[in-house]
């Protein structure tokens, strides 16, 4: 990353504050086991990931592997801190003296609040003294494996000098790991708050702008704002299909399962309504209300074309097979909880098209909000299906025999 493009100085009080908010443990000693074996497991994935680089050959840098990993450890080390009642700045301070004894040097006043640029700072100046990657990664795996030993249920979690030193070799020791890749600690922590951002909103999420907007696109190229599509199950011969009209125009083909179990995917068209309603995306439901965007000629053939349709289809088949393998259709799966690794392939799937655009939190609520609509469909077999692309929502609405 070059100065230009280089992220500002974070505090590490900045940084713990945002990270905090996607924590989700709690601040009991239950808590402080989980956050310790969440740091102990993203050291291994670091290792992990490191084995994969070299065994399979990957395009990507063990560099790129590491920075992620490291920052995902360092959220969970800066937590444990938290739950154990350690400032931040503490935290820092004592990594920072701990550096300066490693490196033999003599101890500096700081002006102002410990930042992650004043360790990188210190680790940069030791251009003579580069340290052995492997031997410092399995000091961390060492160190990683004590603090998962040393918590538990039972675990006194009251603020302790001794426990601010163990905590902050962990940070000096993840500082000089990050160094060993030629990354610094400032640029990991802030890669960490995007990627938090990228999955966890807060409270007040904000949606990207739509891909079609107004003043763009003529109004008949656009996604319709708000729509209600009617789903209807049927029987031809004992084999169940189900029909889709929008205002007593079907619409589509009629869908069967196409598998020999029944599992109700008959009625999947409802996954591609969410991600109308929370993406603003979908070259499925473009296509089949002709709402393509041919003003745009590269438009409709690279992101409304063919390819882009094939790609929805199989993303929708294989969020549901993924859904029927955990047996639940996701039942129970709250905003925030969703596998962070099915998110982040669902990107790669998705690379170079206009989508990609959209945070990971989009796709989850699109998922989870497209899986309950899909429940309360499959169970009732006949429904209404309200998209609203501007509220960013999707209801669903009972009929009954007589409608």
């Amino acid at each position: 990353m070059d100065a230009a493009s280089s992220p500002p100085d974070l505090t590490l009080t900045a940084y713990s504050e945002r990270a905090q908010k996607s924590q989700r443990f709690g601040t009991g000693s239950q808590a402080l086991q989980n956050l310790s074996f969440g740091y102990f497991g993203e050291v291994g994935g670091l290792l992990a990931a490191l084995k994969k680089v070299n065994r399979d050959k990957l395009l990507e840098t063990d560099r790129d592997f590491a920075s992620e990993e490291l920052g995902d450890a360092l959220w969970y080390l800066l937590a444990v801190a938290h739950v154990h009642g350690i400032k931040p700045a503490t935290l820092g301070e004592v990594a920072l003296g701990l550096l300066r004894t490693h490196y033999q040097e003599h101890s500096k006043a700081l002006e102002g609040e410990v930042s992650f640029k004043n360790i990188d700072a210190l680790i940069q100046a030791q251009v003579k003294r580069r340290e052995d990657r492997d031997q410092l990664l399995s000091e961390l795996a060492a160190a990683a494996g004590d603090l998962a030993a040393a918590t538990g249920p039972q675990t006194d979690i009251r603020n302790s000098v001794a426990t601010t030193q163990f905590l902050g070799n962990h940070l000096a020791l993840l500082s000089r790991v990050a160094a060993s890749f030629e990354l610094n600690l400032n640029e990991v922590a802030a890669q960490n708050l995007a990627k938090i951002a990228d999955r966890w909103p807060g409270d007040d999420p904000e949606y990207i702008t739509p891909f079609d907007p107004v003043s763009d696109y003529p109004e008949y190229e656009q996604l319709p704002r708000n729509f209600t599509v009617e789903f209807d199950e049927r029987a031809n011969g004992g084999q169940k299909h189900v029909v889709q009209s929008i205002r007593g125009v079907f619409v589509g083909d009629r869908l069967t399962d196409n598998s020999v179990e029944e599992d109700g995917y008959r009625f999947h068209d409802v996954f591609h309504l969410a991600y109308v309603a929370h993406l603003g995306w979908s070259p499925v439901i473009r296509g089949l209300l002709k709402r393509k965007r041919k003003s745009m000629p590269h438009v409709d053939e690279n992101q409304d074309g063919a390819r882009a349709m094939i790609i929805e289809e199989g993303i929708a088949t294989w969020i549901f097979n993924h859904a029927k393998i955990r047996g639940d259709n996701f039942a129970g799966v709250e905003r925030g909880q969703l596998a962070f690794g099915l998110l982040k392939q669902l990107r790669q799937m998705v690379r170079g098209y206009e989508v990609d655009a959209c945070p990971l939190w989009q796709w989850e609520y699109a998922i989870l909000d497209g899986f309950r609509v899909f429940r309360e469909l499959y169970e009732a077999k006949r429904g209404r299906v309200h998209v609203d692309m501007e509220a960013h929502t999707l209801v669903f609405e009972h009929m009954d025999s007589s409608q």
